[in-house]
């Protein structure tokens, strides 16, 4: 007799790990008795803990590895949603494997052949996985924040410096002329960014090889950022950095006071235009500039000396008429909104308890802190120990509480970040399905900055790629679509609404207690045969 190969996949965070029911032997045993009931054959087992310095997963590449490698064996064992994904990226690649998945704690069998009603739950299930809110609520990840606290700039070099060793920057020689140039012209207050732009391309300081001429976007945000002075701000926080000044302090506050003196609308020149810089040309990758011709806006390739073969105009009604087609894909109508929002919803009692737990144990850590500083302060006092030593425990401990408390902010927040990130999410949906009537131009222009991820212009052809997770929750809507198509509206929505408890399960990061399947009871047995029913 032939056994279907399986490979079971384990994964831990580093807060469940000394929890009962959360550990990887836990979650193998659970499987390993799931595959033996049902007559599968385990060829490999893998497992993931994370830790808080670590949270890469080795061994889920390594199982996604050995599933390309051997054709034979499609079939994955896993606890449940939240431990096979922790984001859109995982749910996306297993799609392509083309793969069975087996959510054993939720009785569930996802593959291409599930059932519309069982694919749509299941995206709304990793949807609404808490790793992925909790990713969008935090401003900055753990790893950015240390850079970032350690002088290093985390993200892609700025015009005008180039990555080192280490992390460091260090300041182009190429580059470095035309930054500096550009402070001290705008410093004298005479030019406006158009002006500028137009000088510094005069003179010969040119932008890039490709595009000479600098934009007046660019130059703006170029003459604004911090970073030249050897500081570093990131979401509203200014960080010293390692790096070398390309200008002093000085010139950069004359520059900021320059802006004052130039007018509004010689800074900002496409403030009355519903998607500046919102479109790319098609053809050659150029922003798509809005002019006024006659009072009504059009649109056109900025490409400067107008080589790009995609010299057409659209209006700026056309572009909206596109677009309000293009949201209709990710709309939500009023019975799939209230039944997410209230899966949304009902998931947050759990990251109460969790949040609860977490602000306990970083307020002891943050009081421990405090009172380690004052003991050694008063040493420091009392000469038991030295200045230099009381500095560098000073300052460690500093850091440490800075932390600490940021990480005490997170959570404090956490709860309202997490429903109303969610929330935002399905809103955005939401009003994408109100009726063209009810649609102004103006909140087309807003949901569109809100969803995608680039847009692009040919001719009067509009394309729009959505950012995530608005990407999923099109696919979610087409499942749907399919669904109702199959079993009419009312008997797909009373089918959603009957797998609602399953999908609370899912969506909660974490269950009420262990599952210990030490013998084959009776509700081991029953909850088995819910699996075997959707094979």
């Amino acid at each position: 007799m032939d056994y279907k190969k399986v490979v079971i996949y384990a994964r831990v965070s580093s807060r469940e790990q000394e929890k009962e029911g959360f550990s990887i032997p836990a979650q193998l045993k659970l499987l390993r008795e799931y595959a033996q009931k049902n007559g599968f054959e385990i060829v490999q087992e893998y497992s993931d803990a994370e830790t808080a310095k670590k949270a890469g997963r080795t061994n889920y590449n390594a199982m996604l590895d050995y599933l390309k490698a051997n054709p034979d064996t499609r079939t994955i064992l896993v606890e449940k949603t939240d431990r096979l994904y922790r984001n859109f990226k995982d749910y996306v690649t297993l799609e392509d494997y083309d793969l069975e998945v087996h959510l054993v704690k939720e009785g569930s069998i996802i593959s291409k052949n599930s059932k519309s009603h069982d694919k749509f739950i299941h995206g709304i299930k990793v949807l609404m996985a808490k790793n992925y809110i909790d990713n969008l609520s935090e401003e900055i990840s753990k790893g950015l924040h240390e850079g970032l606290e350690q002088g290093y700039w985390p993200f892609q070099p700025p015009y005008g410096y180039k990555r080192g060793a280490k992390k460091s920057l260090y300041i182009d020689p190429l580059r470095v002329c035309f930054v500096r140039r550009a402070f001290e012209l705008f410093a004298t207050g005479r030019y406006s960014l158009r002006k500028l732009s137009e000088k510094l391309f005069e003179d010969g300081y040119y932008y890039q090889s490709e595009r000479p001429k600098i934009t007046q976007c660019v130059l703006e945000s170029m003459l604004k950022n911090v970073i030249y002075t050897g500081q570093m701000r990131c979401n509203g926080i200014i960080y010293q950095g390692k790096h070398p000044a390309i200008v002093g302090f000085n010139l950069f506050n004359k520059t900021q006071q320059a802006f004052k003196k130039v007018s509004k609308s010689k800074v900002r020149k496409n403030f009355h235009f519903l998607y500046p810089g919102l479109a790319k040309c098609e053809v050659c990758g150029y922003a798509m500039c809005g002019e006024v011709q006659k009072n009504n806006v059009y649109y056109r390739c900025s490409h400067h000396d107008r080589t790009c073969t995609n010299t057409s105009y659209i209006s700026e009604k056309q572009m909206t008429s596109a677009l309000r087609r293009h949201l209709s894909r990710i709309a939500l109508n009023d019975k799939l909104y209230e039944l997410v929002k209230t899966s949304l919803t009902e998931s947050l009692r759990d990251e109460q308890h969790y949040h609860k737990t977490e602000l306990e144990r970083l307020n002891k850590e943050i009081e421990k802190c405090t009172d380690i500083l004052k003991k050694m302060y008063l040493d420091q006092l009392n000469k038991v120990i030295d200045m230099d030593l009381w500095i560098t425990i000073k300052n460690e401990y500093e850091i440490k509480l800075n932390r600490l408390n940021a990480e005490l902010q997170r959570h404090q927040n956490a709860n309202i970040d997490y429903l109303e990130t969610g929330m935002k999410i399905l809103d955005v949906c939401h009003k994408a399905s109100l009726p063209y009537s009810e649609l102004k131009p103006e909140m087309i222009a807003q949901l569109v900055w809100q969803s995608y991820s680039s847009v692009t212009v040919k001719a009067k052809s509009v394309k729009v790629k959505f950012a995530e997770p608005f990407a999923t929750l099109e696919k979610l809507v087409r499942v749907a679509k399919q669904g109702i198509a199959e079993l009419g509206y009312d008997e797909f929505a009373k089918t959603l609404e009957n797998s609602k408890t399953a999908c609370l399960k899912g969506i909660k990061k974490e269950p009420t207690g262990s599952f210990e399947c030490v013998s084959p009871s009776s509700t081991c047995m029953k909850w088995w045969r819910i699996g075997d029913s959707n094979s």
